[in-house]
């Protein structure tokens, strides 16, 4: 497509300095001054478009004009250039004769006799008016003609013309010998055009765009053209099409940029005479930012003086930002029109030189994308490249790097280790993908092409996928090596302490006082982040929280980064201060954490993170957000590569949902299939424990304490029989009190608070309200105001409203009625903030708060009255069965005068003036129901 009037962009923008010049220039010419104005710029920026504006103005003026324009076809053709600029039938025809009479004389500076009796028939024709002598791509020009320009170049202050050239930057310039012989003339001036601001962009762009878009699409448009005119042209013109095929309903599938005539506009520029400005230029399209003079002199193989000029030509016209094109879609244009051997012999050479230099192993693989490279060396840098990608979140193109790197193995040992790679970044975007090669690698491991870090993350990763006997077997081939290899050892102990409090049932021959005592005795071993998190979590689940392993875990988090550190660094440092009691810090961290990850939804470091807040979100009683972290956790990765650890999110989602009283949820996340492996994991005694609350909400005790009883047996069996991380024992006391057996529910709350860990304040606060329960009532107050102190203090607010609950209904059974009001306002403002009212009202027997004005109407309802609010079809409710207002306020928590305005309004709408007209009123509605329901509740709680 040519790009220019016909294209509609007939206005020439930021320009009236320009124009302002040459105008200037004519309107001297007038007064007998010649002169010239040379105007050069980058590809693209419009000299043309000058000069072909500022010529009809010319011409409307009145002027004379004689245009050429220079091509590299008739370079060779003598006068070419002159014969345009003096047509033979014109009225400067003079002219013509003087060009021959000149090129007849050759190149040697000799001018015939009768040169300037021509040059003076000439100036005849000059003196009739002004005249403009314009040739574009003047470089481009025949010696001969040359030779007349400066001719008449040299006798300016007798000829009373303006010679306009114009020229390109770069190396297509005009010779040093021509340009040096204008600029040597007073009268020369030379006009360098730029490309244009943001302003100019806009202004250009304005009568082709929504006005609405104007102002975006003009940022967009100047982030990607640079200002360059010729591809602004391009740019519109897509738009254009783009919102045409809108209007007709084919959607946006044509993009605004990087289409056909920005493809176009491109080459315009790129594809001149002289083929060095479109070799320099793929050069520099090809090496991207890592670009400089020499590495494209190497790749394109032209001289470092070439390249430079035409780096000069490209950054005039606003084409580069630094060494590289400021737009990728410049690039794709440009390479697009590559041949394909061409195309891929510049890759190939631009990976060698690259590699040579030492640059990241991505931007090398870039190349080896495009055309691989049969080296030893290529192998070694996808996997490299593959590594960083993912880290960098460019997760397909990891992927692309590792396919390739397979192609280039020769050698079982390249081959385990290309292998190894995938399950190593597969791992980091979603476990599912390792599976497939787990195979493969366990027979590498066996054959010993797997060095002992590799076959330490062999073992996690099958058991992580619930293959249980090929973990073991892995796991013995790594013990067998301990002796032999230096770091197997430290291999081993890490692999082992992960196994400890993850799949301890994998392990059952570890000793575990042997782990803890090589933990804290000094050990010539390697040190990392990840061996000291593992052990301090087995210390935390094995004996309890500590201020040391607090300490620790927060130390080894301030040295950790997203991305960077190892997962099971993350997650048991993590772990650890959830089961220390200091869900808070383990909330700030997995936020801080889950910031340097970005806008990064996805991999497995985020779905563990975001488990791990949900988790901590659960002991803090917020119940809406464990659920919106375990909801992440799930999306982050798929649920087939959770594996067995899919126990913990599946948990969180459980327990929120029972305490939010929606129970049909729970039972369809219960509902969901995972791995038979998942019950032999710390995974798994999360599970069973959330599992049997939801037992307990939808009234199967007897469930609920085999669950609970099962848990506590495999906690033990696995030395992590600790209540801070899972309180089995208050647990199953819950579910023995609901079965009635308040003796077997005393003995556990007390075995618990003697456990190593009972003693925290959110395991002895829960504990302290269970054994309340089973204590006589006069006991019981100090128990559970003891209980909510604690709760308080740990932030725990689920469990809080639970003890308010209980320490609320002692005060009524007490006889400290307004205490207990207080104790139910302070439950209701903990259950606002937790999102606790489903359970709010399920603990104070759906009695809730009096301002609950919202209008019910009265089925069954004969007598037409106004309908009452749930407030007060409460309180009609009890003054219909015969309580006074004391005892209704008591019941309702709520005050006697709020009873009795409720009554009065009451009688107001039903149209009744006493208590008495209220029971006849009533008969037949489901008010009289309700009112029969809350009599036997009563009756049960005075029993």
């Amino acid at each position: 497509m040519v790009l220019g009037e016909s294209s509609g962009f007939s206005e020439i923008v930021e320009r009236a300095e320009e124009m302002s010049v040459l105008t200037r220039a004519l309107a001297n010419t007038e007064c007998g001054e010649g002169r010239v104005v040379l105007v050069n710029s980058g590809p693209g920026v419009g000299r043309t478009t000058l000069l072909n504006e500022f010529l009809r103005q010319a011409a409307d003026s009145g002027a004379r004009v004689g245009a050429a324009t220079g091509s590299s076809a008739e370079t060779g053709m003598e006068l070419g250039v002159a014969a345009q600029l003096f047509p033979s039938d014109g009225p400067l025809a003079a002219g013509l004769r003087l060009a021959r009479a000149i090129g007849d004389g050759g190149g040697d500076g000799v001018l015939p006799p009768d040169a300037d009796r021509l040059f003076e028939e000439l100036c005849g024709e000059f003196r009739h008016g002004p005249v403009v002598l314009a040739v574009d791509d003047v470089q481009l020009a025949d010696a001969a003609s040359l030779r007349v320009l400066l001719y008449l170049v040299r006798r300016l202050r007798t000829a009373p013309v303006l010679i306009v050239l114009t020229e390109p930057t770069g190396p297509d310039a005009m010779s040093p010998a021509f340009q040096a012989e204008l600029l040597r003339h007073p009268r020369c001036r030379r006009l360098r055009l730029q490309p244009l601001s943001p302003d100019g962009v806009t202004r250009m762009i304005a009568p082709y765009v929504d006005a609405a878009d104007t102002a975006r699409v003009a940022a967009e448009f100047h982030a990607v053209s640079g200002g360059n005119p010729l591809l602004l042209r391009g740019l519109v013109v897509d738009h254009r099409a783009a919102r045409r095929a809108d209007r007709q309903g084919q959607g946006a599938a044509v993009q605004p940029v990087g289409s056909a005539a920005f493809a176009h506009a491109a080459l315009a520029w790129a594809y001149r005479d002289k083929p060095v400005l479109f070799d320099v230029a793929c050069g520099f399209a090809v090496l991207g930012r890592n670009a400089t003079p020499a590495l494209v002199a190497c790749l394109v193989d032209r001289g470092a003086d070439a390249v430079a000029r035409v780096m000069t030509a490209l950054d005039t016209a606003g084409l580069l930002d630094g060494t590289a094109f400021r737009s990728a879609l410049v690039s794709k244009a440009l390479l697009e029109h590559v041949d394909v051997e061409v195309r891929a012999g510049l890759h190939r050479r631009a990976a060698w030189l690259l590699h040579g230099d030492g640059v990241p192993a991505v931007d090398v693989a870039h190349h080896l994308l495009a055309a691989p490279v049969a080296e030893p060396w290529a192998g070694r840098t996808l996997i490299a490249a593959a590594e960083q990608a993912v880290r960098d979140g460019q997760e397909e193109f990891s992927l692309d790097c590792l396919r390739l790197a397979g192609q280039y193995a020769t050698t079982e040992e390249d081959r385990a280790a290309v292998v190894m790679a995938r399950v190593r970044i597969g791992w980091e975007i979603d476990p599912r993908l390792v599976s497939p090669w787990l195979d493969e690698l366990g027979t590498a491991l066996e054959r010993g092409h797997v060095d002992s870090a590799d076959a330490a993350w062999i073992v996690k990763h099958l058991a992580w996928q619930d293959r249980f006997p090929e973990a073991a077997q892995s796991l013995s081939v790594l013990a067998g090596r301990a002796g032999d290899e230096p770091g197997a050892q430290a291999e081993l102990h890490l692999v082992r302490q992960w196994l400890r409090h993850t799949c301890p049932a994998l392990d059952p021959d570890a000793d575990p006082a042997a782990s803890t005592a090589q933990a804290t005795a000094p050990q010539p071993r390697r040190l990392s982040p990840a061996s000291y998190a593992v052990e301090m979590l087995g210390r935390v689940l094995a004996e309890g929280p500590g201020d040391h392993a607090v300490a620790m875990a927060e130390e080894i988090l301030r040295g950790c980064r997203f991305g960077e550190t190892a997962v099971e660094a993350l997650e048991a440092a993590l772990l650890v201060l959830v089961y220390a009691e200091h869900p808070e810090r383990a909330l700030f961290w997995c936020e801080a954490l889950l910031r340097e990850a970005g806008d990064r939804p996805t991999g497995t470091q985020v779905a563990i993170l975001s488990g791990i807040r949900a988790e901590a979100a659960l002991r803090q009683g917020a119940l809406q957000a464990a659920e919106q972290y375990a909801g992440r956790a799930l999306e982050a990765i798929s649920l087939h590569g959770w594996g067995v650890a899919i126990g913990s999110p599946l948990a969180a989602l459980v327990r929120a949902a029972t305490a939010s009283g929606r129970t049909w949820e729970a039972g369809a996340w219960l509902n969901q299939d995972v791995p038979e492996g998942v019950f032999r994991t710390r995974h798994g005694l999360l599970y069973m424990h959330a599992r049997g609350h939801y037992h307990l909400a939808v009234d199967r005790p007897a469930a609920a304490l085999e669950d609970f009883l099962t848990c506590g047996a495999l906690a033990k069996e696995w030395g992590m029989d600790m209540p801070a991380f899972l309180p089995w024992r208050t647990s199953a006391a819950q579910a023995h009190l609901a079965l009635g057996n308040g003796g077997q529910a005393r003995t556990l709350v007390r075995e618990q608070l003697a456990r190593p860990g009972g003693s925290t304040p959110r395991s002895r606060g829960v504990s302290l309200r269970l054994l309340a329960a089973t204590s006589e009532i006069a006991c019981r107050p100090a128990l559970l105001r003891e209980s909510v102190n604690l709760l308080e203090s740990c932030g725990d607010r689920l469990e809080l409203l639970r003890s308010l609950a209980d320490l609320s209904d002692v005060q009524h059974r007490t006889g400290a009625p307004a205490k207990a009001r207080m104790t139910a306002r302070h439950a209701r403002t903990v259950a606002d903030t937790c999102g606790g009212d489903a359970l709010f009202r399920r603990l104070f027997k759906e009695e809730a708060s009096e301002g609950d004005d919202e209008p019910v109407p009265l089925a069954g309802d004969h007598h037409g009255s106004a309908s009452l609010t749930a407030a007060e079809r409460r309180v009609t409710a009890l003054a219909a069965l015969g309580h006074s207002n004391r005892e209704i306020g008591r019941k309702l928590f709520i005050t006697k005068s709020t009873v009795e305005q409720h009554l009065t309004r009451v009688y107001r709408k039903l149209g009744v003036r006493n208590r008495a007209d209220l029971g006849d009123l009533l008969a037949g509605t489901n008010l009289a129901a309700q009112a029969q329901a809350m009599g036997r509740a009563s009756s049960v709680a005075a029993g």
